[in-house]
């Protein structure tokens, strides 16, 4: 029972993710085409359209791989994954989860001082801080670790098979 609630909110999260990571893309469209009719039909370079469009790229990729994209839908070099056994399959499932959300976690303090520490320092067009620019990192590293987590309890359950 309490699995459904949390695959419930969890795909409602997951909806919600998509549609901001489409409205960004959205915004990165809109303010790409101005830019180009600004440029060239009146001949006026709008420099915070760059800015705008690169600050939108990073929180799309950090937010999409944090919070829409699934790790079976990440690229991955499984040649050798396919040939294993089920249980091979899991312990080596298991083994990358530790190793990459151990590395994320011993790294999140550092990650979380360092966009803090970016307080001071702001874009050079817009003047936005950079820790609210880069914080989507932040989330990132986060959703790594608890994602990490929730897979190796799934995996180090008795019903492990539908998860390999």
């Amino acid at each position: 029972m309490i699995e459904n609630g949390w695959t419930r909110l969890s795909q409602t999260a997951s909806r919600i993710a998509e549609r901001t990571v489409s409205l960004m893309f959205a915004g990165v469209f809109v303010v790409f085409v101005y830019k180009i009719v600004m440029r060239y039909a009146l001949g006026d370079a709008v420099a915070w359209a760059d800015e705008v469009c690169v600050i939108l790229f990073v929180w799309i990729i950090f937010c999409a791989n944090a919070f829409v994209v699934s790790d079976r839908r990440q690229i991955t070099f499984d040649l050798v994954y396919r040939l294993l056994s089920p249980r091979a399959r899991r312990v080596s499932r298991m083994v990358r989860l530790i190793v990459v959300g151990g590395l994320f976690a011993w790294a999140l303090p550092a990650v979380i001082d360092y966009i803090l520490f970016l307080w001071r320092e702001r874009t050079p067009v817009l003047s936005l801080p950079l820790d609210i620019v880069y914080s989507c990192f932040g989330l990132f590293v986060a959703a790594v670790i608890v994602r990490s987590f929730v897979e190796l309890i799934r995996l180090a359950r008795p019903d492990w098979q539908r998860h390999v």
